[in-house]
């Protein structure tokens, strides 16, 4: 368990709902999505995909805002970002090639 991502402190969430075992209590959102579509949501948004017989390829973007301040971890992150805990203190804001400015 150690060297595993945590995202929030244990019990810290409320359990993930079987959505599955009602689907008709749920609002649940879909689009038929074609090749260079793009569908945006915050972390937190629980989400899903029906699966493809096709091959499927997916690119991953995640923001922060510019009052974001990095802090260390002790465990295994997703992604992972070998040498950044050596580069920017704890606390620093993200200016490192890791972490673009995408809009000044």
């Amino acid at each position: 368990m150690a060297n595993e991502a945590k995202w929030f402190p244990q019990g810290s969430l409320a359990d993930l709902p079987n959505v599955d075992a009602d689907r008709s209590a749920f609002r649940i959102l879909s689009w038929e999505l074609k090749p260079g579509d793009a569908v945006a949501f915050h972390m937190l948004t629980l989400h899903g995909s029906m699966g493809s017989i096709a091959r499927r390829r997916v690119f991953s973007v995640r923001f922060i805002g510019d009052d974001a301040r990095h802090a260390r971890r002790s465990w295994k992150t997703s992604p992972d970002f070998p040498g950044l805990a050596e580069r920017l203190p704890d606390g620093a804001v993200f200016d490192d090639p890791l972490f673009p400015l995408l809009y000044p």
